[in-house]
């Protein structure tokens, strides 16, 4: 688990509905979609990111682009690192600059599912001006195949949302959400591949 990955038992700012998760479909143009999703499908994954810290948390794929939350480069705010280190990966960095409005980076990263890997709830941060921008560059998801992303209320002990995993869509919702990927189905022949912008928005 991430240092920017919270525990379930972490106190948000304030309660959350499933209205504060948004949906943007059709993010990118069939061109951008495709060359997004043939780059992630490249080289470069390690294994073993598990999106909470128990021993029986399971393990996955995961590219990591850019951002850390310990000490930034001398002289450079950590916004400024990460957009730096962004960069480097010119087609990754083109979405984030088209999807970013009015937020900075603090980091960038793809996980990929394999079938029956699965996560646990949790929350990316917790402070009410940090968002998970996440997005689906998959050509093609049947719903047989399953892992959608589910958001949980405050206790954890009830469902606010699903949101499947549809082909080139974004979801945009505050870090301090419980939510958790589910389970790939065995029926599924793909990676399950999502990336990931953390972000702090700009007054």
């Amino acid at each position: 688990m991430s240092a920017t990955e919270t525990a379930i038992q972490s106190k948000p700012s304030r309660q959350y509905s499933a209205a504060d998760v948004e949906l943007v479909d059709d993010c990118l143009n069939n061109v951008e979609q495709e060359q997004i999703y043939q780059f992630l499908q490249g080289p470069g994954w390690g294994y073993g990111a598990r999106s909470h810290a128990g021993n029986d948390a399971s393990r996955y794929w995961f590219k990591h682009f850019a951002g850390f939350w310990d000490v930034p480069t001398a002289g450079l705010d950590r916004h400024t690192q990460a957009e730096r280190e962004l960069s480097r990966y010119p087609l990754i960095d083109a979405m984030w600059q088209k999807v970013r409005g009015r937020s900075r980076l603090l980091r960038c990263y793809a996980n990929g599912y394999p079938t029956g890997a699965e996560g646990g709830v949790h929350r990316d941060s917790i402070g009410a001006d940090h968002y998970t921008l996440l997005y689906y560059p998959h050509m093609q998801w049947h719903s047989d195949w399953a892992g959608e992303t589910l958001f949980f209320n405050e206790l954890g002990d009830d469902v606010l949302c699903a949101v499947y995993p549809k082909p080139n869509r974004l979801v945009s919702f505050p870090g301090e959400i419980p939510h958790v990927a589910r389970g790939i189905s065995h029926m599924c022949p793909l990676l399950r591949i999502t990336l990931m912008f953390k972000v702090s928005l700009v007054n």
